[in-house]
């Protein structure tokens, strides 16, 4: 069984972004099953770069984020690529168990100083 990666997108920096954070993990994880979590519309546009689509990822309310923190959980994913680095996303990497990698991958714009290599 290969491992699990799993990429958080929700819009944030726009689908080139994504798209290109998405090319540098399947380069470091080319054996991987690649599951993105993102929105509806986050589908339409990356659907086609990943195995597996969760579009569930913009739900709101504390339901929603618990269902999303339980599914990241029972993935059992060795890492979990954060390509939106927001407030959310933050939060949910220490309600995860068993913790896996974190890795954040912020967008030009919100990390300043560009994207840091892939650890």
């Amino acid at each position: 069984m290969s491992e699990i990666v799993i990429a958080i997108w929700l819009g944030g920096g726009g689908a080139s972004h994504a798209r290109d954070e998405i090319a540098a993990i399947r380069e470091a994880h080319p054996a991987a099953s690649l599951i993105l979590l993102t929105t509806p519309e986050g589908r339409r546009a990356l659907g086609n770069f990943a195995g597996t689509c969760w579009e569930d990822g913009a739900a709101k309310g504390a339901s929603a984020f618990l269902a999303r923190a339980r599914r990241l959980s029972w993935a059992s994913a060795a890492h979990i690529y954060d390509l939106e680095v927001s407030r959310v996303t933050r939060f949910l990497r220490f309600c995860v168990w068993p913790r896996p990698q974190w890795h954040e991958r912020a967008p030009l714009c919100v990390a300043g100083e560009g994207t840091p290599p892939l650890s």
